[in-house]
């Protein structure tokens, strides 16, 4: 980043101290919010030597003291929680010039975090990030697995600019935008067709089952099923990874949950046995930071969406107006995992 000088001939400051950066408004916002500067460095990529250097760096500009280090970690003084007001409407500022000026292009540049709770293949990923990139081609793309309830709670709070989720969790600071319907279906070991044939939700129930954790799609989408027919399933392995449950299934351990195409697909073959009951029905979603859904990176994400997916069941929301964000952790494309 290119630093400010000290001071300019006729318009250095009083008493000659450096100007402050940007940069170090964004660490002072990320500590405040995390109250931990192990984690504020690794939202930011930073060293924990280096977070703390911009929080000491800023106190000595501002002349007061901005935070207490306690037990429980960094907590903002009386003078930091006001302050902290100021430096978010700074970095908002600087954030709306950014992207009025990349507007002005006509092309969304710079990092783009995505987090996905299911498989690539399901998502069209692969077509997906060609398309973004084939438009912006200035963009740089992160791309992280999760659980759904983790991909949300990470675009609240910014660590991941947006994310894929199949199962909507209302929160009053995020956008669910619908993509597509998603149907799942029940499937056993080979081995016990003849059990599943005519079987109802009790008879399910009281079969062994491998499930994932609570925070997974899944996990909802099959408690729901099971507590409206008044019963419980009987889960004897969880894993976090989707493509862990065929495996387990045709290993004859357990019924799943799979994507109907999936589930269709390894009944024919003869991998497993399909209940003929019915299919749970779901839906994918795209999620958005509120605060941040105008961003050029972010309508940028929209559009590719539209353009691969073909069938947008959404209109378009009012746009707020765009606000700072954290730099993305950087990740690789992931494995799958659990939706």
């Amino acid at each position: 980043m290119m630093r400010v000088p000290a001071t300019v001939p006729g318009e250095g400051k009083p008493d000659g101290g450096a100007l402050m950066e940007l940069h170090h408004l964004k660490t002072f916002a990320t500590v405040a919010r995390e109250g931990s500067l192990t984690r504020s460095a690794q939202i930011l990529l930073l060293s924990q030597p280096a977070v703390s250097g911009h929080i000491k760096l800023l106190e000595e500009e501002l002349g007061t003291v901005l935070f207490e280090r306690t037990a429980k970690g960094m907590q903002l003084t009386r003078a930091g929680l006001i302050l902290l007001e100021e430096a978010e409407r700074t970095l908002d500022a600087a954030k709306t010039l950014l992207n009025r000026a990349r507007g002005l292009q006509g092309d969304a540049a710079g990092p783009l975090a995505l987090g996905i709770a299911s498989d690539p293949a399901s998502l069209r990923l692969g077509t997906l990030l060609s398309t973004l990139l084939a438009a912006h081609p200035r963009l740089r793309l992160r791309v992280s697995h999760h659980l759904s309830a983790d991909v949300a709670d990470r675009v609240q709070d910014g660590r991941l600019d947006a994310g894929f989720v199949l199962e909507e969790r209302p929160d009053r600071a995020l956008r669910h935008l619908p993509v597509a319907p998603v149907r799942l279906r029940v499937v056993g070991p080979a081995a016990w067709r003849d059990r599943l044939d005519g079987a109802g939700w009790s008879d399910l129930a009281a079969l062994p089952w491998v499930g994932t954790p609570p925070r997974c799609s899944f996990h909802l989408i099959a408690a729901r099923a099971f507590a409206r027919n008044g019963v419980a399933p009987g889960t004897i392995i969880e894993v976090d990874q989707e493509s862990a449950l065929k495996g387990l299934v045709v290993e004859g351990l357990g019924l799943a949950l799979l994507r109907e195409e999936q589930a269709l697909a390894a009944a024919a073959t003869g991998e497993l046995a399909l209940w003929p009951g019915e299919a749970l029905r779901s839906h994918l979603h795209l999620i958005l930071p509120l605060d941040k859904e105008g961003e050029p990176a972010l309508l940028a994400l929209r559009a590719a969406v539209r353009a691969v997916w073909q069938e947008p069941v959404w209109q378009d929301p009012p746009l707020h107006a765009p606000a700072a964000r954290r730099p993305p952790p950087d990740s690789l494309i992931p494995r799958r995992g659990c939706p």
